[in-house]
C-alpha cells in the first residue's frame, strides 16, 4: 500500500533530513550532560524537526507514545528508533521482535544511534540492515550492530526477508526453529515465548531440592519422556535436562545426573529373567506407568521441540520407545539383548 504522505517524499529525501539532522546533532553531542536515552532522543526529535524546515518533511515530524515504535515518525510513513549508548562501541540491544507496538502506516524505520563514549559520535542506518541476532531479557529482541556488514543480518543468515517475518503471526517460532538448528550436543535454548503466554515463570530461582516430593517426581517423569537421550551414553546426556529446568521452572540442580543414575547397578525382572541394570534404567522401570500416562497429556508442539522431529505418529508412545532405544547402548546378557524399551515394557507389566 502507498500512503499519500509517502507520494510525497522520497526514501532518499529521507535520508538527505537525516544527514542533516547528524550534522545538526554533532556539535551538541560534547556539550551534553545527560545522556539518558529519553534526552538523547529529545534531541534527536527538535534537530530532526529544524532539519525538515524548508523541506517536504517540515512539520510533519512527530514524537509517539512512550512504549511505540518507532520513536518519531516523518510525514506519517517514514519512522526513525532512537537509540544510544554510553560505551565507546556501536552495540546495543534493540526491539522486541514481535513488534506489536508498531505505528501503523510506518513502513521505512532507520535507526539513529548515538555513541557517547570515546569521540561522541552519531550514526544512523536503515533498521533491518543492523539486527545482528537476537536476545532474550523479558522477551526476546534484537541486538543492533550498526557496523553490521550488509547481508550478515539475522534475517540473512534465516534466509527470510524482515518484512516478511515482521508480519508473520508467529514469529518467535522462526527464530526458534533458526537457533535450535545451531545447537551443539548438550545444548538447549533459553526460554522464547510469544508475548501473552498463559505459562508465567516466577522472578525466583529456586532449588531441585527445595521441591516437594511430588514436584520433583513430576519433573523426573517429564525429562524422561522429553530427554530419550539420557538413556544412551553421551558425555552431555543432561546438558539439555539441566538448561530445560532453568528456562522453563527457573529451578537449578547441580547434580541433575544423580537424580537418574545415582547407586549402582539394580537386579529387574526382564524377559523372565532377573537382569542387573544401570540405575538409570531402573528408575525407567519404576516410572514406566507414570510415563505412559503423562506422554498423553503433553502438547504436540512441546514434542516436536524436545524431541527435535518434524512430524508426530499416532502412536507418541511408540515413538517415544524408538527415540530411547535409538539413544541407548544394548545391555548384553547371556546371549540376548536389553533395550530400554524392553526395560519400559517390563516396568508396564
Amino acid at each position: 500500500m502507498v500512503y499519500a504522505e509517502e507520494a510525497c517524499a522520497t526514501e532518499s529525501q529521507f535520508c538527505d533530513l537525516l544527514k542533516r539532522t547528524k550534522t545538526l546533532l554533532l556539535p551538541l553531542l560534547s556539550k551534553e550532560t545527560d545522556l539518558s536515552p529519553i534526552h538523547f532522543e529529545d534531541l534527536v526529535f527538535e534537530q530532526m524537526s529544524e532539519a525538515a524546515k524548508g523541506t517536504v518533511f517540515e512539520g510533519t515530524i512527530k514524537r509517539v507514545g512512550l512504549h511505540a515504535f518507532p520513536d518519531i515518525v516523518a510525514k506519517g510513513y517514514f519512522g526513525v528508533e532512537v537509540k544510544m549508548t554510553t560505551s565507546d562501541h556501536w552495540t546495543s540491544t534493540g526491539n522486541s521482535i514481535l513488534e506489536s507496538s508498531r505505528v501503523a502506516g510506518v513502513d521505512k524505520i532507520y535507526i539513529m544511534f548515538g555513541k557517547f563514549g570515546g569521540i561522541p559520535d552519531v550514526c544512523y542506518r536503515i533498521y533491518h540492515e543492523c539486527l545482528s541476532e537476537v536476545s532474550v531479557t523479558h522477551s526476546p529482541r534484537y541486538r543492533i550492530n550498526m557496523e553490521l556488514s550488509l547481508g550478515q543480518s539475522i534475517f540473512d543468515k534465516m534466509g527470510i526477508k524482515y518484512d516478511i517475518l515482521r508480519k508473520d503471526p508467529n514469529p518467535i517460532q522462526k527464530i526458534k526453529t533458526h537457533y535450535r538448528s545451531l545447537l551443539k550436543e548438550g545444548e538447549e535454548l533459553w526460554w522464547m515465548e510469544q508475548s501473552g503466554d498463559s505459562r508465567v515463570v516466577s522472578p525466583i530461582i529456586k532449588p531441585f531440592r527445595g521441591l516437594s516430593t511430588a514436584e520433583q517426581e513430576e519433573i523426573i517423569v517429564e525429562a524422561m519422556i522429553l530427554f530419550p537421550e539420557m538413556f544412551g551414553n553421551s558425555t552431555a546426556k543432561f546438558e539439555r535436562f539441566a538448561a530445560y529446568l532453568i528456562s522453563k521452572y527457573n529451578i537449578v540442580c547441580p547434580n541433575a545426573r544423580d537424580l537418574f543414575s545415582a547407586g549402582g547397578s539394580v537386579k529387574i525382572r526382564i524377559k523372565k529373567k532377573s537382569i542387573a541394570v544401570p540405575r538409570i534404567l531402573h528408575n525407567l522401570h519404576r516410572r514406566a506407568k507414570s510415563i505412559e500416562k503423562k506422554i498423553k497429556r503433553i502438547d504436540d508442539e512441546t514434542l516436536l521441540f524436545y524431541w527435535r522431529i518434524n512430524a508426530l505418529k499416532k502412536d507418541r508412545l511408540a515413538q517415544w520407545k524408538k527415540l530411547a532405544d535409538a539413544k541407548t547402548a544394548l545391555l548384553k546378557s547371556n546371549k540376548f539383548s536389553i533395550s530400554a524399551s524392553d526395560v519400559f515394557d517390563a516396568g508396564l507389566a
